[in-house]
């Protein structure tokens, strides 16, 4: 029985029609009845704020963004506790990227310590968590097959879990960043500040200059972002995957130190995770600052398009 017959109408129907419009169903020219339709933009962000929901709530993340917030507390604790007597914190000196010698004159100076502090290990070991996780946790929990049902193709949704990861990084260093300015601002004097050059800013530029560091340390993750997800795509054990990639991390940044390979080592993506100091020079040094970012987005994108390569040819079996 044809088309027109089911529709009551003429079976007038040229045998060319039928492929046509099946033909234009498929491309998205022709909506046709019952034509299969891809998912609309309004869907991927549908998708999107559900690994949001779910990434956000899980007791893992939490107890993460739980820790990332208690290490600039116990940071203003100690520094309090030193200069309780007077003493000047870590010894004097005021400068390097740690700015521990500050704090007890500005509170403000407890954020950028603290993003000194955390990032060469606890915010990248919460990324790594958290994208090794991502695709392998899925498969170890025997739900990646039911996620690629749906309408979403394998694309869609290694995008959608990058992006996923991205927003964690950002919310982590945040807390961080936030945990700081409010510890800072209950224990220590607060107003304008000296930049590392010396020069004095108000507070209200104190605060851009912070939130602009904090958005440059989350930018500054995102090549371990990547790095993670494609670790994720090449395991089916979350747990494997998690260890894996916060086992690099760690490997690099012993690397990193090593003397003789310092011809490798503005090649490795934690290199350059210090550069943010220079935010706080007036006028702002921004080499740094550009290849730092600039080798993040460069493992981004190798990492990136590895783990397209490998999730879209992969065999789905859990």
């Amino acid at each position: 029985m044809s088309r027109a017959e089911v529709r009551g109408e003429p079976v007038e129907e040229p045998p060319v029609v039928a492929p046509a419009v099946a033909q234009g169903a498929v491309r998205g020219s022709v909506p046709g009845p019952g034509a299969a339709r891809g998912p609309s933009a309004l869907w991927t962000l549908g998708l999107f704020r559900s690994e949001l929901l779910i990434t956000f709530r899980r007791w893992r993340t939490l107890a993460l963004l739980a820790v990332l917030a208690a290490v600039p507390v116990l940071v203003g604790i100690a520094v309090k506790i030193e200069t309780s007597d007077g003493s000047p914190a870590g010894g004097g000196g005021g400068e390097g990227p740690a700015f521990i010698s500050q704090i007890s004159n500005n509170g403000l100076f407890l954020v950028f310590t603290a993003l000194a502090a955390t990032l060469p290990f606890f915010l990248p070991m919460a990324i790594g968590v958290v994208a090794g996780d991502a695709i392998a946790g899925e498969s170890s929990a025997g739900t990646l097959r039911y996620l690629l049902v749906a309408p979403a193709g394998r694309s869609r949704l290694l995008l959608t879990k990058y992006a996923t990861v991205i927003a964690f990084c950002l919310a982590a260093t945040l807390v961080v960043a936030v945990s700081a300015l409010a510890v800072g601002a209950l224990l220590f004097p607060v107003g304008d500040l000296i930049t590392i050059s010396g020069t004095r800013i108000t507070y209200a530029e104190g605060l851009g200059r912070a939130l602009l560091i904090a958005l440059v340390v989350a930018a500054s993750l995102v090549g371990v972002a990547a790095l993670g997800l494609f670790v994720s795509t090449l395991t089916g054990s979350g747990i494997a995957a998690m260890a894996t990639t916060v086992g690099l991390l760690i490997t690099v940044q012993i690397l990193d130190q090593i003397p003789q390979l310092d011809a490798l080592q503005p090649y490795f993506f934690s290199h350059y995770w210090l550069s943010f100091a220079d935010l706080m020079r007036e006028p702002v040094y921004w080499d740094d600052l550009v290849k730092n970012l600039g080798l993040q987005a460069l493992y981004a994108a190798v990492f990136g398009s590895a783990a397209w390569a490998r999730f879209t040819t992969k065999d789905i079996t859990a």
